[in-house]
């Protein structure tokens, strides 16, 4: 059995506190990790590991160990960067999870574009807009859409997404397009429904800042079905960029009261804290920076003001 595998898995044991989250994550079966684990025991002669039936943790041999297996991974990672780095293709299987709606239309085409590049790199993605433990399940990392972060996580700002208020030509056309934000609570809202039906919409132009309470026709879960009904035509909707900036661009739906701020939520990226980061997280999380700008602060997703110009110049035309 190749001991610097088996390090390898020793360490994902000990992160993950357990030889079932630490085989999902390495794309083995428990006994396979339990096998590594006991050559390890075998070449020192030592017990490294505590196991109860909640979870396993390093004995004091163990922690030691785990100390000098950590350096013995990161010179190898280091040295395996920098000999030979353009001949050198990166392997091994990466446990992604991200929210539904990001991960379909945006995430999946990057992915697609990142495995391509990377051949010798498999990928687990799990789309879903449940909390995920990423230690207890045994994730890589998570790709998070909130305002900030408060986690013992390791965390890395992406981008921005900014919301915008909008609804169908066809809805405005029928009930007249607000001129102020007070105006928008005559109008029939399609909002977001947790935890709690959000129906206070916070606005801010210039220095002049406040809120608007809305009437919920539809309330959901999902930000596609909040997208759908606004482009039906069903009302208005108060949504982030990387949901509405393609049907704004295509002229489906018509942001109201483009002059207010109505808000921003950071996209990050979460991985375990750990002081052995694989090459492929790296790799992936250097991957997706660059194929948002490289701009935290910037919204990659935003409608760009020249397409919607030339939609509207077509239609008029026609």
């Amino acid at each position: 059995m190749d001991t610097l595998s088996s390090m390898r898995v020793f360490v994902r044991v000990v992160e993950l506190g357990g030889f079932n989250a630490a085989a999902r994550a390495c794309a083995m079966s428990a006994a396979m990790v339990a096998k590594h684990v006991g050559h390890l025991e075998e070449r020192t002669g030592a017990r490294l590991l505590d196991r109860t039936t909640r979870s396993v943790r390093p004995t004091p041999e163990g922690q030691l160990y785990l100390e000098k297996v950590l350096a013995i991974l990161e010179a190898v990672d280091e040295a395996e960067g920098t000999v030979g780095a353009e001949n050198r293709e990166s392997r091994g299987t990466l446990r992604v999870t991200a929210p539904v709606e990001l991960g379909q239309d945006h995430l999946a085409p990057l992915l697609v574009d990142f495995m391509s590049r990377h051949p010798g790199i498999a990928v687990v993605a799990d789309l879903t807009n449940r909390p995920v433990d990423l230690v207890q399940e045994g994730f890589d990392m998570a790709i998070r859409v909130a305002p900030s972060l408060d986690t013992a996580l390791i965390g890395r700002k992406l981008a921005t997404t900014n919301f915008r208020v909008v609804a169908s030509a066809d809805f405005l056309a029928r009930h007249g397009v607000p001129d102020t934000p007070e105006m928008l609570s005559a109008l029939p809202a399609l909002t977001f429904s947790q935890p709690a039906p959000r129906l206070d919409w916070s606005w801010r132009r210039r220095d002049v800042h406040g809120k608007v309470r809305m009437t919920a026709r539809l309330a959901s879960t999902s930000a596609d079905t909040l997208r759908k009904a606004a482009v039906a035509g069903l009302g208005v909707s108060w949504l982030p960029s990387f949901v509405c900036g393609k049907d704004i661009e295509a002229g489906l739906l018509v942001p109201i009261l483009e002059d207010c701020d109505w808000g921003s939520l950071g996209v990050h990226v979460l991985y375990p804290h750990r002081r052995f980061v694989p090459s492929r997280l790296r790799l992936f999380i250097d991957f997706l920076a660059e194929s948002l700008g490289d701009d935290p602060s910037g919204d990659p997703w935003a409608p760009r003001a020249e397409d919607r110009r030339v939609m509207r110049a077509g239609r008029r035309s026609a």
